[in-house]
């Protein structure tokens, strides 16, 4: 087996190699990578691992659906099933619409590790502007192809997808996140363990998408 390799090797290098790679292109056609720019959203996805000595007690993958993220999602779907500049643009609206709604996260744990049922180990609460808040939705979920591309390894079959929602707004009717909020916390607690995951609040960041949509279609923002 290994002559055979040498074998190609040395054809590669005699003078017509060439017409060798040409004929390895055309039997063997390679695909063409394409820039995603997932790397963009790194800020908004963490990653921990908590362990009992050398035992891996849980393992948390989460990531916020923050504009920033709806709108890659967005880019990446639109470029997979060729979507126009119009259907992209209306697909964009409604992601966006739901984070005036909601905070969400998409959340990755292991399968001994259950989120959301009333024996799960575990529970989970937002932390902002010096108070805490309970999810309104804990379930799991089918990862679509493009969120999976963003996780990138941290997906794999071992573990379960989560969707975690918590209300954009209080009782009262006020934002959580406001013009003031630095940064957001989310909690997963035990009786006996914690983990915290901190983002900071990017209002330059954030903000401008959705008013960004809207005066392109020629609304006030």
């Amino acid at each position: 087996m290994n002559e055979k390799y040498i074998l190609c090797a040395l054809l590669l290098l005699l003078p017509g190699c060439g017409r060798v790679v040409d004929w390895v292109q055309d039997t063997f056609p390679q695909i063409s990578p394409i820039d995603t720019q997932v790397d963009t959203i790194e800020k908004y996805s963490k990653s921990l691992t908590i362990y009992d000595q050398f035992t891996t007690v849980a393992k948390f993958d989460v990531m916020w659906l923050a504009d920033e993220v709806r709108e890659l999602y967005v880019d990446l779907f639109a470029l997979k099933y060729g979507k126009t500049v119009e259907q992209k643009k209306i697909l964009l609206r409604r992601q966006l619409e739901e984070n005036n709604h909601f905070i969400s996260f998409y959340v990755l744990s292991l399968y001994e590790v259950p989120l959301g049922d009333t024996f799960s180990e575990w529970a989970l609460f937002l932390h902002i502007n010096g108070k805490n808040y309970a999810p309104i939705e804990v379930k799991t979920v089918e990862l679509s192809p493009e969120y999976i591309g963003m996780f990138g390894k941290k997906f794999n079959r071992f573990k379960v997808v989560y969707s975690v929602k918590f209300d954009a707004k209080d009782i009262e009717d006020q934002l959580l996140i406001t013009p003031e909020t630095t940064e957001m916390k989310l909690y997963f607690r035990s009786t006996n363990k914690e983990v915290v995951f901190v983002w900071d609040v990017d209002h330059e960041a954030e903000m401008p998408l959705g008013a960004e949509m809207m005066q392109k279609d020629g609304e006030p923002a």
